[in-house]
């Protein structure tokens, strides 16, 4: 790689800018457009261990600045215990197996870390769609049942085994880390560990849980303990070789009703889940991956739909309409902590020294720039549009006032997607997401579900296209186009 003129290598740290994710955007950005990061493992001198080192042109450190973002001058050489980042080339499955919204989740907080991702479905990865990726993800739905069968496309397991096999990782949350587990038909096996339920997985149960992480990668930039959203997730009771926990089970935090009104018992969690792994990082001859069992990526999303449904209908006639209402306006659906979990785990498997390097790729979008479908924005208004009136009282108060923000932040973000919707220059590696969202919520018919559902989905969209919208500001800024 020809070193850009000028270019000099400065600290990207995390306490500099507020521990806001704004770092995962400009380091996966910048790796995107082919600079050089590493990731700092240990803390050192003033150096926090998470905190990054990246290579910058002068241009590229002027736009950084212009993007709010903070970096400091490096003047010593690169620590020898600091691994070389490997840019990503992710495959996010989102077929019949993990249909809107649970690959949605994942495309939030991808896009929010600043990792563009291709969708793939069965038919996409029997035919090859991983030869020129790093990273398969694989979200929360139906991959518990192995991919061909899910997916109705045969070959497709037999694709994901040989790509992990040769050199690629995985992240699997809850059906995907059924997938990478051990002890049913087509599973990969990855992780030589069988679930306590395997195919009767709903026997656990839906929660906020808090998970108690262990020292080492995953745990990076993260506190000791984490509230998480958990559907149904494996639960291990024994571990094979090749596998490290990351994360424990710690507490129940909430019992949840959202989507599933399948509550996680407190006494079940105690007996079953309390202690045992939540988190693994699987290494051997069946290929490297992080199993989450709990859903890191939904994150304060589905905390606040979860917190809504039960928590705030508790406690409002305690503590009143006005702390009820702050606790569901300060929720970070876009910050949310957990999504450090997923960038640690992203960083983890791309920098052990096994990573495959995948050189810049030239997708279509990229040899024809598109008009971008407006279809997520269009379609986040009718499903707001289409609520139902929330009639009287304090509860029905809260609900319009939910609905009011969200429709706020969509009139917010609209123009600033239209000027990328013009014109796709300088956003091209983000091109594949959008249409790929598009043209799933044109397929996606609602299900006749509870407000607080409904709302979730609208949020969930306006969300992803405010990660969207802030990914392609970075390309285009640090490209030096003006929009």
């Amino acid at each position: 790689m020809t070193r850009p003129a000028g270019a000099r290598v400065v600290r990207l740290g995390w306490r500099a800018n507020g521990d806001g994710f704004d770092v995962a955007l400009a380091v996966n950005r910048l790796l995107a457009a082919g600079a050089r990061a590493w990731w700092l493992a240990h803390a050192r001198d003033e150096m926090e261990a998470g905190d990054y080192l990246v290579e910058v042109s002068p241009a590229q450190e002027a736009a950084l600045a212009r993007l709010g973002v903070a970096l400091d001058s490096w003047k010593r050489d690169v620590p020898d215990d600091a691994p070389a980042l490997v840019a990503h080339a992710v495959r996010l499955l989102a077929g019949t197996a993990s249909q809107f919204p649970y690959f949605a989740y994942y495309a939030l907080c991808l896009l929010r870390l600043g990792i563009d991702y291709v969708a793939c479905d069965g038919a996409a990865l029997a035919s090859g769609t991983l030869e020129d990726a790093n990273l398969l993800i694989l979200p929360g739905g139906f991959a518990t049942w192995g991919i061909d069968a899910a997916e109705d496309a045969q070959g497709a397991d037999a694709r994901v085994r040989a790509f992990l096999q040769g050199g690629g990782a995985a992240i699997g949350s809850c059906g995907g880390a059924y997938y990478l587990s051990a002890g049913r038909p087509r599973w990969t096996g990855t992780a030589n560990a069988k679930p306590l339920y395997t195919h009767e997985y709903l026997q656990s149960g839906v929660g906020i849980v808090t998970i108690a992480l262990r020292e080492g990668p995953l745990a990076l930039g993260c506190p000791p303990t984490m509230e998480v959203p958990y559907y149904h997730g494996p639960i291990y009771d024994r571990l094979g070789a090749g596998i490290d926990v990351a994360a424990t089970f710690h507490a129940l935090a909430l019992p949840g009703r959202l989507a599933i009104d399948n509550p996680l018992d407190a006494a079940r969690f105690e007996h079953e889940m309390q202690g045992k792994p939540a988190i693994l990082r699987a290494t051997g001859a069946r290929g490297r991956a992080v199993l989450f069992s709990p859903h890191p990526e939904m994150g304060d999303l589905i905390r606040t739909y979860i917190a809504l449904d039960g928590y705030v209908r508790r406690y409002l006639p305690i503590r009143g309409a006005a702390t009820m209402r702050d606790t569901l306006r300060h929720y970070r659906v876009t910050d949310a902590p957990s999504f450090r979990l997923v960038l640690n785990a992203v960083h983890a498997l791309s920098s052990d020294g096994q990573a495959r390097a995948i050189a810049n790729r030239a997708t279509t979008a990229s040899r024809r720039p598109a008009v971008l479908d407006a279809g997520p924005v269009d379609t986040c208004r009718r499903w707001l549009d289409a609520l139902p009136d929330f009639g009287t009282g304090d509860e029905a108060d809260l609900l319009r006032g939910v609905a009011t923000r969200i429709t706020r932040r969509l009139d917010a973000v609209a123009p600033c997607f239209e000027r990328f919707a013009r014109g796709t220059q300088g956003v091209e590696r983000l091109v594949p997401s959008w249409q790929h969202l598009a043209e799933a919520l044109a397929n996606h018919a609602p299900a006749d579900a509870t407000i607080a559902q409904r709302l979730m989905e609208a949020e969930l969209v306006v969300s992803i296209v405010e990660c969207w919208t802030r990914a392609a500001d970075f390309d285009r800024t640090l490209a030096a186009r003006s929009p």
